[in-house]
């Protein structure tokens, strides 16, 4: 009965609140320690399904990431990332911020979150 109630309701209120979180989460910036802010961001499916694991690195997502409108178009057990263009508050710095996720049904479960420097991504986000 406890099992089938946090799976079925507390489980996914639970993992929704932990993405928002992790999208909410101010981080600094690496050149002068300023708060960053997201000023755009993309949904990407990444060719990836359930809890195998992947390549962690920009060259991955820059090969990989394939642009989806919504969450709705994210096949069962397939992951998926975020790309959050950042920008510092203080210096225009910007980076990338990539939050990796598993959609399951109606759950999401975080993966993974890393950050890379935006030159990286510049040519890829222009192609979008």
């Amino acid at each position: 009965m406890i099992l089938d109630l946090w799976n079925r309701f507390l489980r996914p209120i639970f993992t929704r609140i932990t993405m928002k979180i992790a999208e909410k989460k101010e981080d600094k910036c690496s050149l002068c320690n300023g708060s960053m802010e997201i000023i755009q961001s993309y949904l990407c499916l990444i060719p990836v399904y359930l809890d195998d694991e992947h390549e962690e690195s920009a060259d991955y997502y820059l090969k990989n990431a394939k642009r989806i409108d919504d969450m709705e178009k994210i096949p069962n057990g397939n992951r998926s990332c975020y790309m959050h263009i950042m920008q510092c508050k203080n210096c225009g710095h910007k980076e990338v911020g990539i939050i990796d996720f598993l959609k399951v049904r109606e759950d999401i479960l975080l993966k993974g979150a890393e950050i890379y420097p935006y030159e990286k991504f510049q040519h890829f986000f222009e192609e979008m």
